[in-house]
């Protein structure tokens, strides 16, 4: 079984729009899956990422980096990046990095 599991669907009531859920680990052995699934939806036009978080049980530095890196290109074209039901994990990793408030849905 794979160390994580990424899936997405549209967000909203646009096309552009996309929650991408993830459950389980995101690190240096499973961080492709995230990353590849970021570049789908950049291929797709997406204006908005919201990740769903509320499954993962770890994120590394590499998972950390992989969020950043595609919430920069979004951004860099106008777009959002968001991040709801955060696990402890991931409550965690963006609290002691200082990125909480920058990652944070309004649910």
């Amino acid at each position: 079984m794979d160390r994580l599991d990424v899936s997405h669907e549209v967000h909203g009531d646009t096309d552009h729009a996309f929650k991408v859920v993830a459950h389980g680990e995101i690190d240096v052995a499973s961080v492709a899956v995230l990353g590849a699934r970021f570049d789908e939806l950049r291929e797709l036009g997406a204006t908005l990422i919201v990740l769903d978080a509320s499954g993962v049980d770890f994120v590394d530095s590499s998972g950390l980096r992989c969020i950043i890196d595609a919430s920069q290109e979004i951004e860099s074209r106008g777009g959002k990046f968001l991040i709801e039901g955060m696990s402890p994990a991931m409550l965690r990793v963006l609290e002691v990095t200082g990125l909480l408030e920058k990652y944070r849905s309004e649910d």
